[in-house]
């Protein structure tokens, strides 16, 4: 593009709207301002410094694997295309746009090249931009009017798409008529070309007709959200060592302090046995020497040694190891769950509960402060806090067409290499604001009982903190939360419903606050910690509003805010077909799939409010009824 259609676009936008091999409008600016259609060349881009780029990777390698497994070896297209056999830093660079008055940092051509006249319907198709703009005006003398960009183009679910429209296979573009729909004529030979063109990938083959070049399914990205706490040193801790996970679920469960957590992390644990060998029997030696009593010795060179050597945590190790029964993989991802939620509790930067009720009587607004504690309780929240300055990685990784989600034949596409032999994800990094709510275990235990959701055989000690803790570890599992599809009910139930529970009302919070604090909704999105269970609000760009708005809304207006989510959980504008089929909808729970994680899907508002099958006759006890 030249000079004057420079995209002036937010970082945050352009990971979603502006990624290449996308169609996207502009208007080009001059003496005669015009709109056209426009598809994303590349960026010009350079690296996202100050981040723990090593984990983000290995996060989206994850989630490219995980689309990867959806097949079912029903169809010749591969699932994934691009992505080579692993992403690691090695092969990957994290990128973002370049931000400079001198180069763009996305660069777009007009496309399609193929324009028409209005008044006669003759078709030209340009090879360039320069060809076109010296070529702007139709050929026929009785016309001479400016030509009309096709607005239309041709994609497939594998992923192919082109802007280039059929022309006569013997006279090509010399004398091509439109006939105002879907066919165009060849006056030289008086043939007639259907607007149809062939999927030119290998093993599809599919005819396809022309789509509107801006309709959403030409392009869906994949992206995701990252807290960005988790340091090269933490990422090497649950990573890269065999007991990093049970450390960190020790920790979770109350056996270790963070102090202790902190030492294994910096100093980790010696396991070599030669070394503790020589440290116990110097210990003993030393015992001996002064008690004169082997049990004595015995027992002091143990505890010195375990001490010293770091297998202090042995014990510890085998004990959680004994009460697991959930997979590596699941386990690996709940401690890094944990580390994350315990360093966002951590922030400096808050607002508790306690200092909002003081806050809210210092204002004197017509929110009630005294019921702050009581509502938060009545509502199954059991710790809630407002966190500013929270580092957060908002990345696009690649995308599909037609489907936003997997099927047999879409194909998840990487994005086209900027440098040889290295794969691409696209990043912004922020520090935002955030609302944390951490869920009762407890009542949501009870609730899943209450509603038979899960064997009361199987259920834990509810009285026992840890029993309920190691519950949520076994049995909620994040392999089976992916964001292009829903949650079987039939391989995990616990984890069915108690996502769909904190999902739906995650929902609720976002469309709640957004009508209180004049937030808009789609500024808002969600990180869910499953296995707590806690769900973050947060403001993913500040667009619109004064960043603080959140904080300030939390403080102000905590009892509103649930009161408003409770409200409009109860009715739908399109009840009772939302509530007796769909259980969600756009009328109250759907999101801008910006602000959703999981693309709209696993979302429940029987769960929160209760409700009768017609069929079946079997009720459902909502979470939040009779509030």
């Amino acid at each position: 593009m030249s000079s004057d259609r420079q995209m002036k676009r937010g970082k945050s936008q352009s990971l979603y709207k502006y990624l290449p091999d996308s169609w996207i409008d502009f208007s080009v600016r001059g003496k005669d301002r015009k709109q056209y259609i426009a598809r994303v060349d590349h960026w010009n881009s350079e690296k996202l410094d100050d981040i723990n780029s090593k984990r983000l990777i290995r996060i989206v390698n994850y989630a490219v694997q995980n689309y990867n497994n959806q097949t079912t070896g029903g169809s010749s297209i591969p699932a994934i295309s691009g992505y080579g056999a692993e992403l690691t830093p090695d092969n990957c660079d994290v990128l973002t746009p370049k931000v400079s008055e001198v180069e763009r940092g996305i660069i777009a051509q007009i496309s399609p090249l193929t324009f028409y006249c209005k008044k006669c319907k003759r078709v030209y198709q340009f090879s360039n931009e320069e060809i076109y703009n010296r070529n702007r005006y139709c050929k026929n003398n009785t016309c001479h009017i400016e030509l009309t960009q096709f607005r239309q183009i041709y994609f497939c679910k594998c992923g192919y798409a082109t802007d280039k429209h059929p022309g006569c296979p013997t006279h090509k573009y010399n004398n091509l008529y439109w006939d105002g729909e879907y066919n165009f004529t060849c006056r030289e030979c008086r043939s007639k070309i259907p607007m149809q063109v062939k999927c030119q990938t290998q093993g599809c083959g599919a005819m396809l007709g022309p789509k509107v070049a801006l309709d959403p399914s030409q392009f869906f990205t994949y992206s995701l959200n990252l807290i960005d706490l988790i340091d090269e040193r933490l990422e090497r801790f649950i990573a890269e060592t065999d007991y990093g996970r049970y450390i960190t679920i020790a920790y979770f469960l109350g056996q270790i302090n963070r102090l202790q957590l902190d030492e294994v992390i910096d100093k980790g644990i010696t396991t070599d046995p030669e070394k503790y060998d020589k440290e116990y029997e110097k210990n003993f030696q030393m015992f001996m020497s002064v008690f004169h009593d082997e049990n004595i010795a015995t027992n002091a060179a143990k505890a010195m040694t375990d001490k010293n050597c770091g297998n202090a945590y042995t014990q510890i190790i085998e004990d959680i190891k004994s009460k697991l029964f959930a997979t590596s993989n699941n386990i690996d991802r709940f401690a890094e769950m944990v580390l994350e939620h315990s360093m966002v509790m951590e922030l400096k930067d808050h607002a508790t509960l306690e200092t909002a009720i003081e806050v809210a009587q210092s204002l004197n607004t017509n929110a009630d402060p005294e019921s702050f504690r009581g509502i938060a309780k009545k509502f199954g929240f059991s710790h809630v806090r407002a966190c500013d300055k929270i580092p957060f990685i908002s990345c696009s990784y690649g995308y599909t067409r037609v489907k936003s989600e997997y099927e047999d034949g879409v194909q998840l596409h990487a994005f086209r290499e900027e440098k040889n032999g290295r794969k691409n994800i696209y990043a912004t990094h922020m520090d935002t604001e955030g609302v944390l709510f951490e869920l009762d275990r407890r009542k949501i235990l009870e609730w899943l009982l209450c509603n038979e959701f899960i064997d009361g055989i199987m259920a834990p000690n509810l009285d026992s903190q840890e029993e309920v803790k190691l519950w949520f570890i076994n049995n909620i599992k994040p392999e089976e939360i992916h964001p292009f599809t829903t949650i079987d009910e039939a391989v995990s139930p616990e984890t069915y419903y108690v996502y769909r529970l904190i999902h739906s009302i995650s929902h609720l919070l976002i469309r709640a606050v957004a009508n209180i604090g004049g937030l808009g909704k789609d500024s808002l999105s969600e990180y869910i910690f499953p296995g707590i269970p806690a769900i973050l609000i947060y403001v993913q760009n500040s667009q619109g509003f004064k960043l603080g708005s959140l904080f300030n809304t939390f403080e102000a207006y905590f009892d509103k805010w649930i009161f408003r989510a409770n409200k409009s959980a109860q009715k739908c504008v399109f009840d009772p077909i939302c509530l007796e089929r769909h259980k969600a909808c756009t009328g109250c729970l759907f999101l801008n799939e910006v602000s959703c994680q999981h693309f709209n899907k696993d979302l429940d508002r029987a769960l929160i409010i209760g409700h009768v099958d017609k069929q079946t006759k079997k009720r459902t006890l909502g979470f939040w009824e009779e509030q």
